[in-house]
């Protein structure tokens, strides 16, 4: 299977091959971190850009870790889409198993690639003592 993989410090994701979506696969010490660095692989695609002189806030409530995950992600690309942002920067201010809020930091113009939906299809999370990895399949 071939996959390309990124780690910056603690920030570890890569992308999974896939013949028509994105699959994004992420690894940290918790959930919060593993989904810290889930967003920033997810804001790669969005489009480039250096800036942290705009922020947005998301927040997202849910019954499960599977339903926050595909909750948070989706609040972050309407947001992204309405306030006309690219993102290249979170961080979480509060996140428990049911609810989650963040600051999304980036540049103030249009997002250049476009991801349709943040899909429960192939979505897992997978969670041990200080691991967590969590795959996602974007719609583009």
């Amino acid at each position: 299977m071939f996959y390309c993989q990124y780690t910056v410090k603690t920030m570890a994701y890569r992308f999974i091959e896939h013949t028509s979506d994105i699959i994004i696969e992420s690894e940290n010490k918790d959930f919060a971190s593993a989904l810290t660095d889930m967003a920033m692989g997810m804001f790669t695609q969005m489009g480039k850009t250096r800036s942290v002189a705009a922020k947005i806030s998301a927040e997202a409530n849910a019954t499960s870790k599977e339903e926050l995950v595909v909750s948070f992600l989706s609040e972050i690309l309407a947001q992204c889409e309405i306030e006309l942002l690219i993102p290249n920067k979170i961080k979480i201010t509060s996140c428990s198993g049911s609810s989650i809020s963040a600051v999304i930091y980036g540049e103030k113009k249009p997002p250049e690639n476009i991801i349709k939906a943040v899909t429960y299809h192939e979505l897992s999370i997978e969670e041990k003592s200080g691991y967590c990895k969590i795959r996602v399949l974007f719609d583009i």
